[in-house]
């Protein structure tokens, strides 16, 4: 991300949202007690920035070398000749 020139402002706040992180589960009508959740991104969370760590790697692929690459939200589909 630096090399795409965000400001380290912007860099803090997710490493301050993720450090405080809490959720809960609800299993029909039953919500369990809240627990803490200590890696990872939350599911759908704008701040997994998936798209740009997969950046080079998509802009890498190319067709003259039959190298593929198929991203959809967080999955990854990599097509190469072995």
């Amino acid at each position: 991300m630096l090399k795409r020139f965000v400001p380290n402002e912007l860099l803090n706040m997710p490493i301050s949202w993720w450090s405080a992180c809490y959720v809960c589960v609800k299993w029909l009508d039953v919500w369990c007690d809240m627990f803490r959740v200590n890696f990872g991104v939350r599911e759908g969370s704008v701040f997994s920035f998936f798209a740009l760590y997969l950046d080079d790697l998509a802009k890498s692929c190319d067709r003259a070398r039959n190298v593929f690459i198929i991203l959809y939200a967080d999955d990854i589909l990599l097509l190469a000749p072995f």
